[in-house]
C-alpha cells in the first residue's frame, strides 16, 4: 500500500534526519507533487476496491433482460464520471512537463507509478462493465450534470489502449533506473518497490521477455477496443435509422388536430392549479381531438413535471443553482413546467399546457428531504435543450421524451417498462400507473372532459381510467355532462 511509504516522504514532525536531508532537497513545489500524487494513488486503490465490491452488481445489470433503472442511471453517471475525472487527472499529472532538478528522478517514478495505477483501474473497471454497450453508451454521452463533455470514456480509452502510452510507462521507468545512487536513498526506493509490486510490473516490465509480452498484451486490447466500437457504432447506426423514420412519423401525424382542447387558456383551471402546484408534482394530460393520440398506448397522452416559482424555488434555496439560474427569466415569466415535446425538452407556462381535454395532478406519496428535492429539480433543469428521443431508449440520457424526464428524475421510483421495435422504454401510462393507490404518488386533481372531479370521487375515478374500456370512458364522461 502507498499508505506505507507517506510517512516517510512528509509527515508532519517525522524526526529522521533522513527525511529531512531529501526534504532540503527538493523544492516546495515538489513536496506539493509528492501530496497531489499520493492522493491519486490513494484514489485509485479505492476505486479498485469500490469495483471489486460491486462485481455482483454490475452481473445483474449486465443481464440481457435487465432495464437500467433511472437510480442505475444516475449511478452510474455519478460513479464513472468521478473515475474518469480520476483517470484524467492522473494522465496528466503524470505527463505534466518535469521540472530539471536533481530530483528529476522523483518525478519519473511517480509518472511510472501513476500510469501503472491508471491503466490498473481502467482495465479493471472495463473487465467489471463486462463490454456491456449500453454502460458504454450511457457514459460517453454529454451530460452536463455530471461532466463537461461527451465521449469521455472512448477519449480515455483512446489515451490509456495504445501503443504510445505502453511506451510511454517503459520509457518513464527506464529513465529514472538511469540515475546513479537509486538505490541509496529509502524513499525512492520506497517508490520503486510499489512500482516493482505492481501486477503490470511483474508481467510486462520486469525483464526483456515480459516487455515484448506486453506488446503482445496491447495489441491484443487495442484490437479488442476496436470489434468492440465497430460493433457499437452498427448498433447505434441502426438506432439511428429507426429515430428517424419515428422521427419524420411522429411530426407527420402532430400535425393534425381536429378542434381545441377543452381546458385551453382556462382561467379557472389555470389559478386554481398553479394555487395547488408545488416543486416536483407531475401533471398528466390527454389530447383525444389529436392524431398522435390514437397512437400512444394507454389512456394518458403526455407528462410534465411542475419545477416550482421563483418563491418556491428561492424557499428550497435552489434559485441561484447553476442550472437554474440560466433560466430566471423564464420562470418569472410564468415558465414553471418543464416538458419534453417534439421540438426539445422546455419550460412552458400551464397556459401553454391548458390546450387539453383532461388533466390530472399527482404527488410524491413520500416526503422527500430538502437535499433530495433539490438534487431532483436540478435534475429536471438540466434536461431543458435535449432533443426529443424518437428512438424511445429510456436507458440513455442524451434525449428525452415526456416519461423518461420523470423516469431519470424520479430515480428512486420503480417504474415498469416496456419493449418498443427492441428498444427499453418508458410510457406515460406506466407512469401514471404510480398514481394508482399503493404507488408512489397520490393524484390532488383530476379533469374529465375539461370537468373538475369532486374531491370525493377524484381517487376511484383516476383508478379506473387505465383499465376502462373506450365505451366505459366515453360513458364516464358523458355523465359529467349531467
Amino acid at each position: 500500500m502507498i499508505g506505507s511509504i507517506q510517512p516517510t516522504f512528509c509527515q508532519i514532525g517525522e524526526n529522521s534526519s533522513t527525511t529531512h536531508l531529501f526534504l532540503d532537497e527538493i523544492s516546495n513545489s515538489i513536496d506539493a507533487d509528492f501530496y497531489k500524487y499520493n492522493e491519486l494513488i490513494s484514489k485509485h486503490e479505492i476505486l479498485q476496491k469500490q469495483l471489486s465490491d460491486s462485481l455482483n452488481y454490475y452481473t445483474k445489470i449486465s443481464k440481457l433482460d435487465y432495464v437500467l433503472t433511472g437510480g442505475d442511471i444516475h449511478y452510474l453517471n455519478n460513479t464513472f464520471s468521478n473515475r474518469l475525472a480520476l483517470l484524467f487527472e492522473s494522465v496528466e499529472f503524470a505527463n505534466f512537463e518535469m521540472t530539471r532538478t536533481k530530483n528529476e528522478q522523483f518525478y519519473y517514478l511517480i509518472s511510472t507509478h501513476l500510469k501503472i495505477k491508471a491503466l490498473q483501474s481502467f482495465l479493471l473497471q472495463q473487465k467489471v462493465i463486462n463490454g456491456n454497450s449500453k454502460i458504454n453508451n450511457l457514459i460517453n454521452e454529454e451530460n452536463l450534470l455530471y461532466r463537461n463533455e461527451k465521449k469521455s470514456l472512448k477519449k480515455i480509452k483512446r489515451i490509456l489502449i495504445s501503443n504510445r502510452f505502453r511506451k510511454s510507462i517503459l520509457n518513464s521507468w527506464n529513465t529514472s533506473l538511469s540515475y546513479e545512487n537509486v538505490q541509496e536513498q529509502t524513499e525512492i526506493r520506497a517508490i520503486l518497490n510499489e512500482i516493482e509490486s505492481t501486477s503490470y510490473f511483474q508481467n510486462y516490465i520486469a525483464t526483456k521477455e515480459n516487455i515484448k509480452k506486453s506488446k503482445k498484451y496491447f495489441r491484443k486490447l487495442i484490437d479488442k477496443k476496436t470489434t468492440f466500437y465497430a460493433e457499437v457504432n452498427f448498433n447505434n447506426f441502426l438506432n439511428n435509422i429507426l429515430s428517424s423514420l419515428s422521427n419524420v412519423i411522429s411530426n407527420f401525424m402532430g400535425i393534425f388536430s381536429l378542434r381545441k382542447g377543452k381546458l385551453i387558456n382556462n382561467e379557472d383551471f389555470i389559478y386554481n392549479s398553479l394555487l395547488q402546484l408545488q416543486p416536483l408534482d407531475v401533471i398528466l394530460e390527454k389530447t383525444p381531438f389529436k392524431l398522435t393520440d390514437k397512437f400512444i398506448p394507454g389512456y394518458w397522452g403526455h407528462a410534465a413535471i411542475y419545477v416550482g416559482n421563483e418563491t418556491q424555488l428561492k424557499e428550497l434555496g435552489v434559485w441561484n443553482n447553476f442550472f437554474v439560474a440560466k433560466y430566471h427569466n423564464e420562470i418569472k415569466e410564468g415558465k414553471v413546467i418543464v416538458e419534453a415535446l417534439r421540438s426539445k425538452v422546455a419550460c412552458n407556462t400551464l397556459k401553454h399546457f391548458s390546450n387539453i381535454d383532461d388533466y390530472a395532478q399527482l404527488r410524491l406519496v413520500e416526503e422527500l428531504t430538502l437535499d433530495q428535492k433539490r438534487e431532483m429539480i436540478e435534475r429536471v433543469f438540466a434536461q431543458i435543450g435535449k432533443k426529443y428521443d424518437f428512438g424511445y431508449n429510456v436507458e440513455s440520457s442524451k434525449k428525452m421524451i415526456c416519461s423518461e424526464l420523470h423516469y431519470i428524475t424520479f430515480d428512486e421510483v420503480e417504474f415498469n417498462t416496456s419493449t418498443f421495435m427492441g428498444t427499453n422504454t418508458v410510457s406515460v401510462d406506466q407512469i401514471a400507473e404510480q398514481g394508482l393507490t399503493g404507488g408512489a404518488f397520490f393524484p390532488i386533481d383530476l379533469y374529465l372532459d375539461g370537468i373538475r372531479i369532486e374531491d370525493k370521487k377524484m381517487v376511484e375515478i383516476y383508478c379506473q381510467l387505465p383499465k376502462a374500456s373506450r365505451k366505459e370512458i366515453k360513458q364516464l364522461k358523458k355523465s359529467l355532462q349531467n
